[in-house]
């Protein structure tokens, strides 16, 4: 069985209209096409399936038919080349191995210590300003989150560089030109990895080793026969701190948002909050409301709203023949958002996962697999911790604007959107 084929312009296929608005069109396509259709981004034909069971099957791959590295190359391969995401198979298995280890529980709850005063710094700067533009606020606080992190300590006046760099590092994923011309996205993005690249080999050569932070560990490992060089510590670190602050941001900013304009859900969340420790990990997994608002968030905005393969072998998914190197992708984002598998998916509704029993066969927010999230208990932990604290400190929450999301390439506001705080 062939699959449909979605008509587009020439040369910029449908890349404007999906980096525009990328749940639009590909519903707007979905209604005439079906599940199953081709449609082309960034000049690559891709074949689109919007199936749960798709979705489960191209995440699992269990005979390793799907490459997440060659599928995200023509993305974000360029400037994030190396990052866990784009491995593959026994080399992602490896590599994967040796992050592992800075993810165990002891470690999660280290990590929630040594940011705390970021955090606290952070309040601490929205009491006394009253209100706080709400994307940049959090995804500033994100990212010093991060890097403190990593790092257990910084140079703060190279905070806003290396945020810069990863700004020009991420902006070249949706951009039609790909190649480095002079002045182009994809020739800053370029330009940007060289001095990641630099910034985190020099810091493995010169980090304190009697650290215990998540870059400490894998300098460590270059200390091992089997372990991991300086530039491979720097091509880790380079795609963690994106998948670190970036993702965790988009949740966040909707979530502050919904509750800014949902007083008795707030409350709700106060309510639950006054009970917990807010760096207690069996405290925070408690958190049933506070875990209801992460889950909901990350369904109407899933953190990775498409995840591309490349096909390694002629295979089948779906009664449909694919021969080798074609294009899949799989779409949480449209899942999360179809009528069919969720009641009224349009309204953020944290409600609907209160109870931690019911599953969702079309709920994919972390991918799937041997590539499902690293760091997807941290993200909660860290998602909580944030919102416990701004609902603690505060007396309410409140905006009286609407925010307009941007779900692709990683879900931002179409414009940032003011908070106050009483």
């Amino acid at each position: 069985m062939k699959a449909p084929v979605a008509g587009s312009p020439p040369i910029v296929g449908h890349s404007i209209q999906f980096n525009y608005d990328a749940l639009s069109l590909i519903q707007r396509l979905q209604e005439s096409k079906g599940d199953v259709f081709e449609l082309n981004i960034l000049n690559e034909d891709v074949l689109l399936f919007l199936t749960p069971s798709a979705t489960k099957k191209i995440f699992l791959d269990p005979d390793d038919n799907f490459s997440s590295k060659h599928g995200w190359e023509f993305s974000i391969g360029p400037t994030f080349e190396n990052g866990l995401m784009l491995r593959d198979f026994d080399d992602h298995k490896y590599h994967r191995s040796l992050l592992q280890n800075s993810f165990r529980r002891d470690a999660l709850e280290k990590y929630l210590h040594i940011i705390q005063p970021r955090i606290n710094s952070w309040i601490e700067e929205v009491k006394q300003k009253k209100e706080f533009y709400l994307y940049k606020s959090i995804k500033q606080l994100m990212f010093n989150v991060a890097v403190e992190l990593f790092f257990d300590e910084v140079d703060d006046s190279k905070l806003n560089y290396l945020n810069q760099l990863f700004i020009n590092s991420i902006k070249p994923a949706t951009t039609i030109v790909r190649n480095p011309y002079p002045l182009t996205r994809m020739k800053k993005g370029l330009k940007a990895r060289e001095e990641l690249l630099e910034y985190f080999q020099e810091k493995s050569s010169s980090i304190d080793l009697s650290k215990e932070t998540l870059f400490s560990d894998l300098v460590k490992t270059n200390k091992e026969e089997a372990g991991l060089t300086n530039f491979e510590i720097a091509e880790h670190m380079i795609f963690l701190l994106l998948a670190a602050h970036d993702t965790t941001t988009s949740t966040l900013t909707s979530s502050i948002h919904f509750l800014a304009r949902d007083i008795d859900y707030q409350n709700k969340v106060k309510r639950e909050s006054s009970n917990l420790s807010k760096i207690d990990i069996s405290d925070l997994k408690n958190g049933i409301i506070g875990e209801a608002l992460f889950n909901e968030a990350i369904r109407k905005y899933p953190p990775v709203p498409f995840s591309p393969r490349l096909v390694v072998n002629d295979t089948e998914l779906e009664g449909y023949e694919i021969p080798k190197d074609t294009y899949i992708a799989a779409g949480p984002l449209v899942l999360h958002n179809d009528k069919r598998y969720w009641d009224d998916p349009i309204s953020f509704n944290p409600a609907r996962f209160e109870d931690p029993n019911v599953t969702h066969e079309a709920y994919f927010p972390f991918a799937g697999g041997a590539h499902t999230c690293l760091g997807k208990f941290f993200a909660s932990y860290l998602f909580k911790n944030v919102i416990y604290k701004l609902v603690d400190n505060f007396e309410q929450i409140t905006t009286d604007e609407d925010l307009k999301i941007n779900p692709a390439p990683i879900p931002n506001p179409r414009k940032d959107v003011k908070i106050q705080v009483l």
